[in-house]
């Protein structure tokens, strides 16, 4: 095989080019270095370090493990000499579910060591950590990642043969020239498709009608043909079709309808690692599945029309937090779901805890080339494909931004099939799919403030007031008044009222010996609303809703018992205690509170 020097050496000639994207290091935070793509021992390592050095803050624990026998490790931060985390309203936040998307676990990354370094310093953070939790699961896909970030290879989820376990016949991707990346190889062919671009003689551009075809090229991947005639340069599908993000239950559809579902819903381990740990914890009020690329978030809804949906979910507080999402971060909103060409996305992880569970949820792709280089945004599709005159602002930020070390110099090559070729272009791992490490600390930085924000939103129930009342022989009267503190309503969505997910506000009273007269001593006050949620009457004016409720209770208790204790629990805005004290002399005092 033949070495092949790049545009410029950064670090020294022993040095690939993908090593030089992904060797900055971040200098404000020592110890940590946001820019640095981990793989999964350095990972362990890390996550097992700050779960040890913060064990008031972090919790660390495995979900699944891969295929390949690798933990999907899921850390919680919350105060827990506080509250327990599951007595707290929870933000999910995952990546990486997408073995190439590995910006989206380093965004995941970055946003728990922001938190654990800032609490305790930071008023918002502390406050924010005492009351909320975060469950992050900062990379779904363990096995994919490492293929990603261990070899020239890239693949959709895991290395898991689906559908089968034959590889077709034809070009299959292969890095020839031993430099640690597949890019592309041009072969002269008059007939060919591909010419020099005249603004850049890197550059490759599709013939016009009426170019000369003396200096056309084919234009394929780095590779080896397999099985068929060496002129049959038709690439052959990845043997690794899976896309965990099309596993999840609502509206999954089989192939082909839906290509990468897999056999059945939650068929890999990864994530039905993730359902069970969402089914398990009914805090989790807002979901954040972290994605690249493309500079944008997708919204609700994803597997079908939003004509569906009879109710102003959308358009109420789910809207509102997306468009902070462009506020804060500079990028636009897509919706999932195509309304133009009716397409959409069966199995999604935020289609299904939308749909069967009335949590909001949303998919950031992190990374936007176009505005690294200062290209204009599209007007419409996000990936639409770039200009010459674009394709050539791209090397021209790829020189000044990275030195040169995004796109390797095409340069000859001996292949074993089909002769003399040129192999060059793109790196593409850390330039078009993720973020040059330089570029992460401000993505995590932005989304991380995107996240608090929707961690404030969530409902908190408190106890507003409690009066206790003696009624002679025994018998107390107890009122206890509880309030949503949060923006949001104790239900998050009207679709988890309509799918029979949204477990009302329940007060509970404990005491030794002590029980209830005509009633148990557990009651439910309803749903309540958050200051963020109202009526609207008269199209213009909204009143202030229902955030109250009071639950009453006469209750019998033993003249040993001098306390109870009240609680009040809402599946998704927490837990709160207080304890209510019968005083020596109830004719003078009757414990109000």
């Amino acid at each position: 095989m033949q070495a092949l020097a790049g545009r410029r050496s950064l670090h020294g000639a022993d040095k690939r080019k993908e090593d030089v994207l992904t060797e900055d290091r971040d200098t404000q935070r020592p110890g940590f270095d946001p820019g640095r793509y981990l793989g999964y021992d350095d990972l362990t390592e890390l996550l097992r370090a700050w779960a040890a050095a913060h064990p008031s803050l972090v919790s660390l624990a495995s979900i699944a493990r891969s295929a390949e026998g690798r933990e999907v490790w899921l850390i919680t931060v919350t105060d827990f000499d506080k509250a327990a985390a599951t007595d707290n309203p929870a933000v999910y936040l995952d990546g990486n579910i997408h073995a190439g998307e590995v910006l989206g676990s380093a965004v995941c990354l970055y946003i728990v060591w922001d938190l654990i370094s800032r609490f305790g310093h930071d008023e918002e953070v502390t406050d924010l950590l005492r009351t909320r939790a975060f469950y992050v699961c900062r990379r779904v896909s363990p096995d994919g990642a490492e293929r990603y970030l261990t070899t020239p290879e890239s693949l959709r989820s895991a290395p898991i043969p689906w559908p089968g376990d034959v590889l077709a016949k034809g070009l299959r991707p292969m890095d020839l020239d031993g430099n640690g990346v597949i890019t592309h190889m041009r072969l002269l062919d008059p007939l060919g498709e591909w010419r020099v671009s005249d603004l850049d003689d890197r550059l490759m551009v599709r013939r016009r009608v009426g170019d000369p075809g003396g200096t056309a090229y084919r234009l394929v991947t780095e590779g080896v043909v397999e099985g068929n005639n060496a002129a049959d340069l038709a690439e052959v599908p990845s043997p690794y079709g899976l896309d965990f993000n099309r596993s999840f239950p609502h509206a999954w559809q089989p192939e082909p309808v839906q290509s990468g579902a897999g056999p059945y819903p939650l068929y890999p381990a990864e994530t039905r690692g993730v359902a069970d740990f969402f089914l398990a914890h009914p805090n989790i009020g807002a979901v954040v599945a972290f994605h690249t690329h493309g500079g944008f978030v997708y919204h609700l809804p994803s597997s079908g029309s939003a004509v569906q949906y009879r109710h102003n979910d959308r358009s109420g507080p789910y809207r509102m937090f997306t468009d902070a999402y462009t506020e804060i971060t500079g990028a636009p909103a897509v919706q999932s779901y195509d309304e133009a060409s009716a397409t959409g996305r069966h199995g999604s992880f935020i289609d299904w805890v939308y749909n069967q569970h009335g949590v909001y949820g949303w998919v950031p792709e992190l990374w936007n080339l176009r505005d690294a280089a200062g290209l204009p945004a599209p007007s419409r599709d996000h990936f639409a494909e770039l200009t010459e005159a674009d394709e050539a602002a791209l090397l021209r930020w790829n020189d000044e931004a990275l030195d040169g070390a995004g796109f390797v110099d095409w340069s000859p090559f001996d292949h074993p099939q089909l002769g003399a070729v040129e192999i060059g272009g793109w790196t593409r791992k850390f330039t078009h799919q993720n973020a040059p490490p330089r570029y992460v600390p401000e993505i995590a930085r932005r989304h991380a403030e995107w996240t608090h924000l929707l961690a404030r939103a969530l409902p908190e129930v408190a106890i507003e007031k409690t009066e206790i009342e003696p009624l002679g022989n025994g018998l107390w009267s107890l009122s206890v008044r509880a309030i949503n503190t949060g923006f949001l309503p104790t239900n998050l969505s009207v679709q988890a009222l309509e799918v029979g997910r949204a477990e009302e506000v329940a007060v509970s009273v404990e005491g030794e010996g002590v029980t209830a007269i005509g009633t148990r001593l557990r009651a439910t006050v309803g749903h309540l609303d958050g200051y963020g949620v109202g009526e609207r009457v008269l199209a213009r004016v909204e009143l202030s809703g229902r955030r109250r409720g009071t639950a009453r209770f006469v209750l019998r208790v033993p003249e040993s018992t001098r306390a109870l204790t009240v609680r009040v629990v809402s599946a998704k805005a927490g837990a709160v205690s207080r304890t209510v004290r019968l005083t020596e002399d109830p004719e003078r005092d009757a414990g109000v509170s």
